[in-house]
């Protein structure tokens, strides 16, 4: 049980409403074992061990490192219990102990170098801290690929099997699994993290990709391991400088790491000095990459504000169903978030000319960024055009959207997931937009696959014309994925709000399967992503298929909704 100074401290650095929602949702985790039985039914049967174990994949030597330092005992013991039952059996263990003082931890090594030989442990004389010890470790190993590993954690019995497969079969650079936490007396586990595939913005906005990580060793050395100025999100800084050498990173949809929680550990006792480190690894990485930018910790995020050229000639494309509707939306851009050099196009049109009056405006302006928004939108933060600007100018970035929302701060629009019920939906419509949802999601930049033609800043040299055929909103997913194709990614950031009013009501009076749709309800459609119009189904599927994925959004959850339910 965490201290009452533990409570304040957390309460302190993440806000109460966010400390209280977190609380709940642990403590119902830990009295009724919700997560528990879910994980139960995800866990590999013994039949699925059993073949595990008898079809090794071959992938070659893989190395676990694990630093030590006067680790709990049977915390020590566990894990390398769960090393022991992998069923992938070429395998080593370096652990390298910096100067261990506590006798019980000592006589664990020794037991378990004496009744395992795959357990190599090597005596320190000094300790060099998480990083050091860690690198120390790295010096011996003998395996193409390296698995990183804390101390007083657990590896599920199929971790390594896994990445082994994913080696044999893509050999990639790095790899990354899903994980969950485990309570410090095993008891319950709790906290599922499914992540996407790799996606950059959410990992310069955080260190979603944590554990497990498999890195060819190789590499891992090339970059120089871990940096000890980097301590508390030193996984971190490593993870950012290995995405400047690679993009052969892949995600292992599977639980296969359970982190313990222990108010011991480095993110529970110094959660700020985590976060300034993990400040300076995004502006390294981002200066390396020639860009400048400044982070700062802001309640338990990294807020990240990119340098932008404030001359950069914006062009507002505003559609719109009338010319005052159009103008009213002018008036409300130009009131709400002034730009010096701004000049706009009004797209008075109907939902089945929106494309084709899109890519003629695009076609025939002259400014270096395209805002597209739908006349209904209101109440922009003062820096919205400044927050997009911030992502939109990166040459490997498509087109970038803000936090959508009704009036009553209920997210209508927060970019698509793809491959859902209906082929595409918006993301956490209908969450509070100060909720967070998933993982804090919604409170940190982050990339999806598709974007609506609600609001969205582009560069023009960026644009590709859309299928003017289409006449719902699968026409901007159609895009958005032919971006993905041309190597670009779409990009959600929270610090750009705005309001799209009357979307809500409208896509839900259009919902019907049959008959025609007014203007109105079509555009309304266009911005929540309810699809109903047969032709553009047929036409979507004739192009993607049956079974689309979609990589900013895990498999685990389910296919209903965008909501990040998976049970």
């Amino acid at each position: 049980m965490r201290s009452w100074e533990e409570i304040r401290a957390y309460w302190r650095t993440h806000g109460g409403s966010y400390t209280i929602r977190r609380g709940g949702q642990k403590a119902v985790q830990r009295v009724f074992g919700t997560y528990d039985r879910v994980r139960r039914k995800q866990q590999p049967t013994e039949a699925e061990l059993c073949r595990q174990r008898q079809n090794q994949p071959e992938a070659g030597l893989i190395s676990i490192v694990i630093p030590v330092y006067n680790t709990e005992p049977g915390l020590l013991r566990a894990l390398l219990d769960s090393i022991r039952a992998q069923t992938y059996a070429d395998w080593e263990a370096v652990l390298y102990d910096g100067a261990s003082t506590r006798p019980e931890t000592l006589e664990a090594l020794r037991a378990a170098a004496e009744e395992e030989p795959r357990f190599r442990v090597i005596r320190g004389e000094e300790n060099r801290g998480i990083s050091g010890n860690t690198n120390r470790a790295l010096e011996e190993v003998r395996g193409g690929y390296t698995a990183l590993c804390d101390h007083d954690d657990l590896l599920s019995p199929e971790a390594l099997w896994r990445a082994a497969e994913a080696i044999a079969r893509e050999r990639p650079d790095m790899l990354y699994s899903d994980e969950d936490r485990v309570t410090g007396n095993g008891l319950r586990y709790m906290d599922p993290f499914y992540k996407p595939d790799f996606c950059q913005e959410d990992l310069v906005s955080g260190n979603y990709i944590c554990h497990l990580a498999v890195i060819r060793t190789a590499l891992l050395r090339e970059v120089g391991g871990l940096r000890s100025g980097f301590d508390g999100s030193q996984d971190h800084d490593l993870f950012l400088r290995l995405s400047e050498k690679t993009k052969r990173i892949v995600h292992l949809p599977w639980t296969l790491y359970s982190w313990r929680e222990l108010g011991s550990s480095m993110s529970h006792q110094n959660l700020m000095k985590c976060l300034e480190s993990g400040c300076r690894a995004a502006e390294e990485h981002a200066a390396r990459l020639g860009r400048k930018v400044t982070a700062v910790p802001v309640n338990k995020e990294i807020r990240l504000w990119y340098d932008i050229d404030r001359e950069a000639a914006v062009e507002a494309l505003i559609w719109g169903e009338t010319e005052e509707a159009c103008r009213e939306g002018l008036r409300e851009l130009d009131f709400r978030t002034p730009w010096k050099n701004l000049r706009a196009t009004l797209l008075v049109t109907d939902a089945g000319g929106l494309f084709a009056a899109l890519n003629e405006a695009a076609a025939g302006s002259e400014a270096e960024y395209l805002l597209v928004m739908s006349a209904r939108t209101r109440n922009m933060n003062r820096h919205f055009i400044r927050e997009l600007m911030m992502y939109a100018q990166m040459e490997d970035v498509a087109a970038v959207t803000g936090a959508l929302t009704d009036r009553r701060k209920k997210i209508t629009h927060g970019g698509f997931a793809v491959g859902v019920e209906g082929l595409a939906r918006c993301v956490n419509e209908g969450l509070y937009v100060s909720a967070g949802g998933w993982h804090d999601q919604m409170n940190k930049v982050h990339n999806v696959s598709a974007l609506s033609a609600g609001c969205f800043l582009i560069r023009r040299d960026h644009w590709l014309p859309l299928e003017e055929a289409y006449v719902s909103g699968l026409g901007m997913v159609d895009a958005c994925l032919r971006q993905r194709e041309a190597g670009r990614r779409c990009v959600f950031t929270p610090h750009a709000t705005a309001e799209l009013s009357g979307a809500a009501r409208e896509s839900k009076e259009g919902s019907g399967e049959s008959g025609k749709l007014s203007a109105a309800v079509i555009a309304a459609q266009l911005l929540a992503g309810t699809e109903r119009n047969p032709e553009d189904v047929r036409r979507f599927r004739g192009t993607y298929g049956e079974n689309l994925t979609d990589p900013c959004y895990s498999k685990r959850f389910g296919r209903k909704n965008a909501n990040y339910h998976s049970f």
